[in-house]
């Protein structure tokens, strides 16, 4: 779509400048500096007609500066920055008030508590919220200029539910015979 707005705008800059120098001035126009002096390709009232094509493409071409600043603008758009959660996700026994922070001015917050993804519809994000033991949040930054934030996902279990683990072992390749 955009290459479609770059070439009409295109062909209306050329035809502007083309119009343009084909206008008789003072000086006799394009037409006396190429030999057709007194003559007119449209007749007498050329410069009726030459004046009226160029208003039409002055008022298209700023159109389309207008058009094109607003549809070019900004560039691709940025990533938001990962959310923030405080406290970090950790093992709670009791309660406890979480606060979401995004490092980008004027973005709007929306959170889950359920484990399902966030979106626009989700509940939006103001004060610090209640998180009780055993909760998942999840939260994703949204603004109109960027692209929407990764989701952050904070797993915030009661410690009684923690099972304890094996210890992580590492295991070695096989060493292959030398061959030498």
């Amino acid at each position: 779509m955009t290459t479609f707005w770059a070439i009409i705008f295109i062909v209306v800059c050329i035809l502007l400048v083309i119009v343009v120098l084909l206008q008789k001035g003072r000086g006799g126009g394009l037409g006396g500096i190429l030999g057709g002096g007194g003559q007119s390709a449209f007749g007498t009232r050329t410069g009726d007609v030459f004046t009226w094509i160029t208003i039409v493409l002055v008022g298209i071409f700023l159109l389309l500066a207008i058009g094109a600043t607003k549809l070019f603008q900004g560039g691709p758009k940025m990533q938001l920055p990962t959310l923030v959660f405080y406290p970090e996700p950790k093992p709670i026994a009791k309660g406890k008030r979480v606060t979401i922070t995004c490092n980008a001015p004027n973005v709007d917050i929306f959170y889950t508590t359920d484990g399902s993804e966030p979106t626009r519809k989700s509940r939006k994000y103001g004060t610090p919220i209640y998180i009780a033991p055993d909760t998942t949040l999840k939260a994703r930054a949204f603004h109109r200029r960027w692209k929407d934030s990764d989701i952050r996902t904070g797993v915030y279990p009661h410690p009684s539910t923690l099972t304890a683990t094996a210890p992580a072992t590492t295991t070695m390749p096989a060493s292959r015979p030398n061959r030498n």
